[in-house]
């Protein structure tokens, strides 16, 4: 619970806080902010200058784009993002590198064969794939890198695209844009002619067929004529084969018309993969099953104005009225079909034109369904005549048979010839749907680097860097570091012991004091309070005796244990110096080495370690004998003694409560330098002879973890902590410790 509400407290930190945080790390920060700007400003100046070349084209959808028989189904969505499909496709990427072998333009930045003097260094492109690579594996490897290098992107609500490269040769940049849309404008007008082209052919091959089939038939009729010689035929019999004829024909156009439909769906089927030929057969399937009941309405429309024609002719009302309905179920047809396809057809990532071909297939096989239903209306009537027809007398019978064949051969042949013409002019008339309106020109001002922008990100990042980094070290950093940590944990301040430096000490004795020649002048450097009695440091010292003197309520003898958290925090620092200051008062002090274990009193007081404290303890010496006299008055000792293998056990034993008493007779203030508190538990062992205890906290040294441990130990132990005392405190550790430096810098300034 302890330990929950101290990470709570620590994870705030007040605004003040923050910017001492920044102060204390700022040498780091610097660091990491002028690194990040010399790398950033080497990374810019040493970088090759790279060039953007752009154009814009406009592309305009075709009406009559896959309509020859105007189907009017070819879908209108994802129109643009096709177009851009194409552009980024492998095959046009391809198609670009294969050009420019054929051209012999290979001395490019894009092939990695150019010299680049533009850069701060230069640098010159080396590449053996000429040699290393086949043409294929060539063609594949540039093709995808060229891919990266072009940026497409819609002028929202219009049909314009711009189209970028970017390279290191101005140049190279325009020339490769303008040779891209060269090859989409030829890809553009192969699939636009690619299905003219198909039909023809295929229409060409079928009159062929048709002109011999007409002029077998008409030798079969001549033939006959002579041979017969009937020429003509009653008036009952002719109005018989001319209706005959009408139906039969019409019957051939439209089973003619299926099989254009018929090449026009193996052309665009074949354009497609496997996966979408599929597809599209599902949502065929689908539309079929959805649109039945449209179909069989069709299918009897369709029967009954033929019949209905027959009768009464083209301009009888029954006749208009026939024509409405089927016109009204036609369009319920073509929109419920444009909505199945738009439902559908999902596709994430619209590659190419291969959306709008699947659409396209779709909707043939909705037109084709609606030719099979006419037709089979047209086969009904055929049958009924021929029926008819075959009452007449034999030689008629057959005569009309071989005149029937002959009309309907003409007429189907009319029929092809009038569909070859119109895809031979849609074939000679075919444009490309896409005009530039800006062509590719070379752009001579380089957009990477960019100078000005990566000073500035180099500024910003580095702050960032900075800052983050000496966040993350704070983070990290499981000190104690201020005295704010101390009071969040409900722990009195009894004083602040400044760092010892050359700074707090400027006279001439001073300079001894940060030597650093072995343990025993590092230790008698910290009695400042004795060579320098004027310097904050032992007025830091003064004041802690004061704060100590306030809480003792009493008059009699004082003992007082002086602890850490762990080793060396200054714990024997701050005890030597507090009883010089007790004995400067007047007070008659003891200094008691009670760190049985590593004691280090008599190398500050230059005295012998035995006979000393165990000595006493273990009956080999009285109390008299293990006094030593000191250099200060009022102030006396007593060493640790030999080190026993037993610390605690003498120290919690009846011959330590017979020392307190005799020491408490003779002396106003006892004391005790302890070992640190989470290292053994001697000090614990201590404090029930004691009247205060004090707790030693170095800044930057003493662990947080350390800290709530000892304070966890004396709250089960029922003993309290007289106060905290914050040694070698420093501006480093403190965003507050300034105001004490500033105080004390006044009153005990610089001499002379």
């Amino acid at each position: 619970m302890i330990e929950n509400q101290n990470s709570n407290l620590e994870s705030s930190y007040t605004i003040q806080e923050i910017l001492f945080l920044l102060k204390k790390h700022i040498k780091i920060i610097l660091a990491i902010f002028f690194a990040t700007i010399l790398l950033i400003l080497i990374y810019t100046f040493s970088s090759d200058y790279i060039y953007k070349s752009s154009s814009t084209i406009i592309v305009n959808k075709d009406p009559n784009s896959l309509s020859i028989l105007n189907m009017g189904y070819s879908g209108e969505r994802n129109f643009i993002d096709n177009e851009i499909g194409i552009l980024r496709s492998r095959t046009t990427s391809e198609k670009v590198i294969k050009r420019l072998l054929d051209s012999d333009n290979i001395d490019l930045h894009l092939f990695g064969k150019k010299n680049n003097n533009k850069s701060f260094f230069n640098s010159t492109d080396n590449n053996n794939d000429f040699q290393a690579l086949s043409k294929e594996d060539f063609v594949n490897k540039y093709a995808n890198k060229l891919k990266k290098s072009v940026y497409i992107s819609n002028n929202k609500r219009t049909d314009a695209i711009n189209i970028s490269i970017e390279s290191k040769d101005p140049e190279e940049a325009a020339m490769l844009v303008n040779t891209l849309i060269d090859v989409y404008r030829e890809r553009d007008l192969e699939w636009a002619t690619g299905e003219m082209s198909h039909l023809k052919t295929f229409l060409l091959n079928q009159l062929s067929k048709k002109q011999k089939e007409l002029n077998e038939i008409e030798n079969l009729l001549k033939s006959f004529q002579e041979k017969e010689k009937i020429f003509t035929i009653d008036d009952n019999s002719k109005i018989i084969l001319d209706n005959l004829t009408l139906f039969e024909t019409e019957y051939n156009n439209v089973l003619a018309s299926i099989d254009i439909i018929n090449e026009k769906e193996k052309f665009i089927t074949g354009q497609l993969n496997s996966d979408e030929k599929l597809l599209a057969k599902k949502v065929s399937n689908t539309i079929n099953q959805r649109l039945q009941a449209f179909k069989v309405e069709m299918a009897v429309i369709e029967s009954e104005l033929i019949s209905t024609q027959t009768k009464y002719g083209n301009n009888h009302s029954a006749v208009l009225e026939l024509e409405n309905k089927l016109e009204n179920v036609k369009s319920k047809i073509e929109d419920e079909t444009r909505n199945l396809i738009n439902e559908g057809i999902t596709v994430a990532d619209p590659i190419l034109y291969r959306q709008t071909l699947m659409d396209s297939v779709i909707s043939i096989k909705a037109v084709k369904a609606n030719l099979l239903s006419k037709a089979k209306a047209y086969q009904n009537l055929v049958d009924d005549y021929d029926n008819k027809l075959s009452m007449l007398p034999e030689k008629i019978l057959e005569y009309t048979r071989l005149e029937r064949d002959r009309a309907i051969h003409a007429e189907t042949y009319r029929f092809m010839s009038q569909k070859l013409e119109e895809a031979r002019i849609g074939e000679a008339s075919k444009l490309s749907k896409i005009r530039i309106v800006d062509k590719a020109i070379a752009n001579k001002i380089p957009i990477k680097p960019n100078k000005s922008q990566n000073i500035i990100f180099s500024i910003i990042l580095g702050i960032v860097l900075g800052i983050g980094a000496s966040m993350v070290m704070e983070f990290f950093d499981n000190t104690i570091k201020s005295i704010e940590q101390i009071e969040r944990r409900g722990l009195a301040i009894l004083s602040m012991i400044p760092a010892i430096s050359s700074k707090n000490n400027r006279n001439k004795n001073s300079k001894r004091y940060v030597k650093n020649d072995g343990q025993v002048e590092q230790l008698q450097r910290r009695l400042i309070t004795h060579e320098d009695p004027k310097s904050p440091i032992s007025e830091a010292y003064r004041s802690l005796r004061t704060s100590l003197m306030y809480t003792k309520s009493n008059s009699e003898s004082n003992v007082i244990l002086v602890s850490s958290p762990g080793p060396g925090e200054g714990k024997t620092t701050t005890i030597a110096n507090l009883a010089i200051t007790y004995a400067n008062l007047g007070k008659k002090t003891l200094l008691i080495d009670s760190d049985l274990r590593k004691p280090v009193i008599h190398n500050v007081f230059k005295a012998d370690k035995s006979p000393g404290l165990t000595s006493f303890l273990s009956g080999n010496s009285d109390l008299k004998s293990i006094l030593n006299k000191t250099d200060i008055d009022n102030l006396e000792i007593i060493t640790s003694g030999v080190i026993p293998p037993n610390p605690s056990e003498l120290l919690d034993s009846n011959k330590m409560i017979d020392f307190i008493k005799k020491v408490k007779n003779q002396f106003d203030v006892i004391l005790f330098d302890s070992p640190p508190l989470v290292a053994v538990t001697d000090a614990f062992v201590l404090m029930k002879y004691i009247d205060q205890f004090i707790l030693v906290v170095r800044p930057g040294k003493t662990e947080r973890g350390a800290l709530e441990r000892v304070i966890a130990s004396t709250q089960q132990s029922n003993m309290n902590i007289t106060g905290v005392v914050m040694n070698a405190m420093s501006e480093e550790h403190s965003y507050g410790s300034g105001y004490y430096y500033n105080y004390y810098q006044y009153y005990y300034g610089d001499k002379t």
